[in-house]
């Protein structure tokens, strides 16, 4: 993680801007559905569906506006958001590891779905221009 933080840092600004923002939004709907899973937060019914999609918007979005977005580039951020905000609860409530972990899995798979949807869509819109001109 340190070694992927520093040639980040090293390669281009935006790349980093893109990182910090995307730990930033991710932090909150991981949040969020950690206090419901946890019963600090309260609701009516589980939202899972509902922050999975909300979660993933951002990757689609970067793996559209950015050629140079990689699956690569969000695991590693993905991964960073979900440990802190675990470790941000693990002050509050007794947690167990394993269960965690496999909570994070649907985040995963949306974010994976939203990042090839991302992707497609660039190709295609590459694909019509390439051929309009």
């Amino acid at each position: 993680m340190r070694d992927y933080i520093c040639e980040a840092w090293e390669g281009s600004e935006c790349k980093v801007r893109q990182c910090l923002g995307l730990f930033c939004f991710l932090a909150v709907p991981y949040a969020i559905y950690l206090g419901m899973h946890l019963g600090v937060l309260h609701s009516g019914s589980d939202q899972l569906a509902g922050i999975c999609l909300i979660s993933a918007l951002p990757f689609a979005v970067l793996a559209y506006s950015d050629s140079t977005w990689s699956s690569n580039d969000a695991a590693p951020v993905c991964l960073a958001a979900w440990i802190a905000v675990c470790v941000a609860f693990s002050f509050k409530c007794t947690i167990c590891v394993i269960g965690l972990a496999v909570t994070f899995f649907p985040f995963i798979l949306s974010a994976l779905l939203a990042h090839g949807l991302g992707a497609t869509c660039r190709f295609l819109k590459d694909r019509i221009r390439a051929h309009a001109g």
